[in-house]
């Protein structure tokens, strides 16, 4: 079965497209920890993210900005597209929210919407 057809993958993008952050880690977490391959970074890198605008929902956007630091890192060498994310169009916006964050925390912090990750399948 393909990741993109695994109902556990769609289940945890539609968590963090409804900023459901906490629990789209721990949904992915179990296709993470199943993975042995290199796409096993992949599912990394979303859970990173998700935990960053957790981290962000809590009001510690010092550990918003550390995940989405290692998440991108991870999550760059997929773009443009994988498993039917729109992986350029996601990192785009996470990278300026960090820079956003970075530049004003407090300001930032209130002011960030959330993304949604684009399925194509």
């Amino acid at each position: 079965m393909e990741p993109q057809d695994d109902p556990r993958f769609l289940k945890g993008i539609d968590e963090f497209n409804r900023q459901l952050f906490f629990e789209c880690h721990e949904t992915l977490e179990e296709l993470w920890l199943e993975e042995r391959g290199e796409d096993r970074k992949f599912y990394q890198a979303i859970i990173q993210i998700a935990a960053g605008y957790y981290k962000l929902q809590q009001g510690v956007p010092v550990g918003a900005v550390k995940l989405w630091r290692t998440g991108l890192d991870k999550l760059a060498p997929y773009e443009p597209f994988f498993y039917g994310i729109n992986v350029e169009s996601l990192l785009h916006t996470v990278r300026g929210h960090l820079t956003q964050l970075e530049a004003d925390p407090q300001k930032a912090a209130a002011a960030i919407d959330t993304p949604t990750i684009a399925l194509i399948c």
